[in-house]
C-alpha cells in the first residue's frame, strides 16, 4: 500500500521532485468540474423548490376558480363566467396578483441564487373542463469576484385542470 501511494507521488511529481504543469492543470480540472456539478444540483433544487411552490398555488387558484363557477351555474350564468375568465384582463390579472402573492408568502420571489419573473396565467377550455397553465421565468446566479453573474434562464410551466359540467 505505502509503495502504491509512493508511485502515485512519484507520477505526479517530474524527474526533480517538483509538481508538473500538467497535474495542475488535472487539479485545476477536478476542482471545476465539482463546482459545475454543485452549480446543476443547486439549479435542481431550486427549480423544484419554485415548481412545489407554484403547484400549491395551483391548488388554491382551483379552489378559487371552483367558487367562482359554482356560484356562476348556480345563478344559471356560465357562459359570462367563461367569457369572463377568458376576455377579461382585469379578472385575469387578479388572478394572477392571487397567485404572485401566495407563491410569495411560500417562497421568496428573489434571492442571492435565483429571481423569479412573468408570472402568467393562461387559460383555455378543453373538453369538460378549464385549463390553466401557470408560467414563469427564473433566472440563476452564481457569484463570482464579488458579482452576482445569471449563469442560467428557465422557463417554468405547470398545468392544471378544473372539471365542470356544461
Amino acid at each position: 500500500m505505502k509503495r502504491m501511494i509512493c508511485n502515485m507521488g512519484r507520477a505526479l511529481r517530474g524527474d526533480r521532485g517538483d509538481i508538473t504543469f500538467y497535474t495542475c492543470f488535472f487539479v485545476m480540472g477536478a476542482v471545476m468540474l465539482i463546482a459545475f456539478l454543485l452549480l446543476y444540483a443547486s439549479v435542481q433544487i431550486n427549480s423544484i423548490n419554485i415548481r412545489k411552490g407554484a403547484k400549491m398555488e395551483l391548488n388554491n387558484l382551483t379552489a378559487s376558480i371552483y367558487a367562482d363557477t359554482f356560484k356562476s351555474q348556480r345563478e344559471v350564468n356560465y357562459g359570462e363566467y367563461l367569457r369572463t375568465l377568458y376576455a377579461d384582463a382585469a379578472y385575469t390579472q387578479q388572478l394572477e396578483r392571487a397567485v404572485r402573492d401566495g407563491l410569495a408568502e411560500k417562497l421568496p420571489l428573489s434571492t442571492d441564487d435565483y429571481r423569479i419573473r412573468n408570472i402568467r396565467l393562461q387559460f383555455n377550455r378543453s373538453g369538460d373542463r378549464i385549463e390553466y397553465v401557470f408560467v414563469c421565468d427564473a433566472d440563476f446566479y452564481v457569484a463570482m469576484f464579488g458579482v452576482r453573474r445569471p449563469v442560467i434562464s428557465r422557463e417554468i410551466r405547470l398545468t392544471g385542470y378544473h372539471n365542470t359540467k356544461f
